[in-house]
């Protein structure tokens, strides 16, 4: 299921990237989405392609992204925070800290909880499995791309207008491109619901443009 999700991912952010000029390899760049997810290059890439990584357990899991997070995440003068500001920060003892960059000791809920606050991660940043951490990156990237996407079609049709182009579309005039758009980020129950809305909308839009206007009637 995470796998298939994921695909479908790759997929949406690819297409949205051609759709603005950009290759695969831009709009999915392996290392920019390791230090985003947390995820080891090479998985990284694996997945990107559909091919199976493997699953290290949850403890070498959390250690890997709990590394990388201390390792990319700076203070402004471009050093680690130590782990004594960590815990102070994070609430933690600092006894905790060592041991659980040390790997001496196995995180709770509540450990990774604030370590997530305190990196400004996501809720499961630190222990989900490698594919849903590389399809919350991949989200983050697609919501950024649907902006862009959305942005660049009304610059487009104000262009048009302006040059006395003819009518857009119905989908550019009404604004609703983006929202369709933005259903692929829905679940399927929810985006099923969006599209039936926009296809009802479209009709009545149509037929009243259709319609003749008052006194025309012979």
């Amino acid at each position: 299921m995470v796998a298939s999700q994921l695909a479908a991912a790759v997929e949406r952010v690819v297409d949205l990237g051609a759709k603005l000029g950009r290759s695969r390899d831009e709009v999915l760049d392996p290392d920019k989405l390791r230090l985003a997810s947390g995820v080891p290059l090479d998985v990284v890439r694996a997945l990107l392609h559909g091919r199976p990584a493997g699953e290290p357990d949850i403890h070498k899991r959390f250690r890997q992204r709990l590394d990388l997070l201390h390792g990319t995440y700076l203070k402004e003068n471009g050093r680690r925070f130590s782990h004594g500001e960590i815990a102070r920060q994070s609430g933690i003892s600092r006894q905790q800290v060592q041991a659980l960059f040390g790997g001496d000791r196995r995180p709770t809920m509540d450990h990774c909880a604030r370590l997530e606050r305190f990196f400004e991660r996501p809720a499961g940043a630190l222990q989900s499995e490698d594919a849903e951490a590389l399809s919350c990156a991949l989200a983050v990237i697609e919501k950024t791309l649907l902006q862009e996407y959305q942005e660049h079609s009304e610059r487009g049709v104000l262009a048009e207008q302006s040059a006395g182009a003819g009518r857009s579309s119905l989908y550019e005039r009404h604004g609703v491109d983006g929202i369709a758009l933005r259903a692929a980020l829905l679940p399927d129950q929810g985006r099923t619901k969006l599209l039936e809305w926009l296809d009802n909308y479209m009709d009545e839009r149509a037929a009243e443009g259709n319609e003749d206007p008052p006194g025309d009637a012979s």
